[in-house]
């Protein structure tokens, strides 16, 4: 049985979200955790004549926040394809529970849809789900 690369917060710094394709949301209540799956940028691979463009080492990964509160979602698809597209994440304050748990307030900007993604978290994880993949476009097509 293979094992499944586990990325930490320092394998995964929130720039590195930059132009990532989600393409599903999930969350388990009674665990406090909130989840995306999406395509995950591992590279940008710069183009070397006579190339013009950059490529893109990929892999589909599941990026899960835990220990979430207060999770605030606004997508709007209204004149849009179905497509949900981070221009950025970043992290705008921290505090500390009631019951001494640091959190940090994290922002998810999105370039498509119109919207907004924001929560409370202790962090985050990244579990690379396929192979990685070199691709023309910063996104893979989703397999059924």
């Amino acid at each position: 049985m293979t094992t499944k690369p586990l990325l930490a917060e320092s394998a995964a710094p929130p720039e590195s979200f930059h132009d990532c394709h989600v393409h599903g949301l999930s969350w388990l209540r009674d665990e406090f955790c909130f989840s995306m799956k999406l395509n995950y940028i591992l590279k940008w691979i710069a183009p070397s004549a006579p190339q013009t463009s950059f490529r893109f080492l990929i892999s589909e990964a599941s990026l899960t926040f835990h220990d979430v509160d207060e999770l605030k979602l606004s997508l709007d698809w209204s004149e849009s394809a179905l497509d949900l597209e981070i221009a950025a994440l970043t992290v705008r304050t921290s505090r500390t529970t009631p019951t001494g748990r640091p959190q940090r307030l994290f922002e998810f900007d999105l370039a498509q849809p119109n919207g907004r993604i924001t929560l409370w978290s202790s962090g985050y994880s990244v579990l690379l789900i396929g192979e990685a993949v070199i691709s023309d476009v910063p996104s893979l097509p989703l397999v059924r």
